[in-house]
């Protein structure tokens, strides 16, 4: 038995593919796949040509989760650090600072297995030359950085800063909270106690700083960016009105729809239902009410990001392409391969799958396994039924947002 294929075929079998799975599958998206290339080559180059982010679209089990694994792998391949994201009720779109520390927890490095931000920052502080340009960058008058963020990099270039102290900016970075006292005492023992104007700086705004340094830092420490993949976006579906449009917002946002807000160095993609428009969208009015309710509330700058979220579900979408026979015919012959090598059992051609217009790949793809499963260990052939599973797009209390933060001390 091959683990990696066992590990993979199981993985499959729950709906969930894996990076074992994934690698051996592929996509046949090519046209989406060709498209996220290019965002990954435009990710520092791509200010004011309308973003660098994509939206990708398709029905409950047409492969949308195994696509974004797929780009995933693709990014790390290109060098970019990765967080895959699943939007649920503890990590809110509309946050942005949960949603931060969320894509901070699930980063991965291309070819390492290590803590993100402990490998940038110890590669960083190998890179004097980096970290010195860093500094400057994040200290000119119109960075827009406050300057906390030169102050912890002013100290990371200091041989003498203890590793403990280290490892608390590298939480700070990735979204915790940092002793303003224990800041203060590091500076005053390298001698820069009144360098830096540490007033307080309120968590909303800190969270969007922060997003703004992460690709930044990552680059100085010899990395290609920074890639942001979200799922399952369209839970926000059962968010109630205000959190819906904080969300549509946020997702403008972190897409870098509004030029005055890119992100450099950060491509973002999201995938969501191919039915969200009309059932959430077009049924809510959403596009006419929402941006209105945040403008009542003097929200002016978050109402036009909220309307330019909305437009990109609307209009922006890649929408995922039906499996044509020769599709499910090349993705079979790759399962019953890895299906072989996972149980060192020959698994046997299956039938030709039977074509209607509601079945998804993740229906095909659990059905030849099932199938190879009754052949393996009964010797009977399996008769699969089929059902359905739609979106609940009803508005919940439950899937509120985090309040409203307090200021970071």
């Amino acid at each position: 038995m091959n683990l990696q294929a066992r590990i993979a075929i199981e993985a499959l079998r729950a709906g969930v593919p894996n990076r074992a799975a994934v690698r051996q599958l592929g996509t046949e998206e090519g046209s989406i796949e060709h498209d996220f290339e290019q965002a990954l080559r435009r990710a520092w180059t791509d200010a004011g040509r309308g973003g660098a982010g994509l939206g990708i679209a398709g029905g409950f089990g047409t492969g949308k989760s195994h696509l974004l694994a797929y780009l995933s792998e693709v990014a790390l391949g290109q060098g970019f650090v990765v967080s895959r994201v699943v939007v649920s009720k503890e990590t809110p779109l509309a946050d942005p600072a949960r949603l931060f520390q969320a894509a901070m927890r699930d980063a991965v490095l291309p070819e390492r297995n290590d803590d993100p931000m402990t490998a940038a920052l110890a590669e960083l502080r190998r890179r004097p030359s980096e970290l010195a340009a860093l500094e400057a960058a994040v200290s000119a008058r119109d960075s827009g950085f406050p300057p906390l963020f030169a102050a912890l990099l002013f100290l990371l270039g200091k041989p003498a800063t203890p590793a403990d102290r280290v490892r608390r900016f590298e939480k700070f970075f990735a979204g915790a909270r940092l002793n303003q006292a224990d800041l203060r005492q590091a500076l005053k023992e390298a001698g820069a106690a009144r360098r830096f104007d540490l007033r307080a700086v309120p968590a909303a705004e800190l969270a969007l700083q922060r997003a703004r340094f992460i690709p930044l830092l990552l680059r100085a420490a010899g990395f290609s960016g920074w890639c942001l993949l979200l799922d399952e976006v369209e839970l926000i579906g059962r968010y109630t009105p205000l959190q819906r449009a904080c969300a549509y917002a946020e997702l403008a946002r972190w897409l870098g729809l509004d030029p005055a807000l890119r992100l450099p160095g950060l491509v973002t993609v999201y995938a969501i239902t191919e039915d969200f428009r009309s059932a959430v969208i077009d049924a809510r009015q959403d596009d006419e009410k929402l941006p209105e309710r945040l403008r009542l509330k003097g929200r002016m700058a978050q109402a036009g990001q909220a309307l330019a979220g909305i437009r990109h579900i609307e209009t922006a979408l890649h929408h995922l392409s039906p499996p044509t026979d020769a599709d499910l015919a090349a993705c079979q012959d790759k399962l019953r391969g890895l299906y072989t090598l996972a149980h060192d059992w020959p698994a046997p051609p299956a039938p030709p799958a039977a074509r209607t217009g509601s079945a998804t790949m993740r229906q095909y793809i659990k059905s030849w396994i099932t199938g190879w499963d009754m052949l393996r260990l009964e010797g009977t052939v399996a008769r699969i039924v089929v059902g359905t599973q739609g979106m609940n797009y009803t508005e919940s209390d439950d899937m509120a947002a985090a309040a409203e933060p307090d200021d970071e001390r």
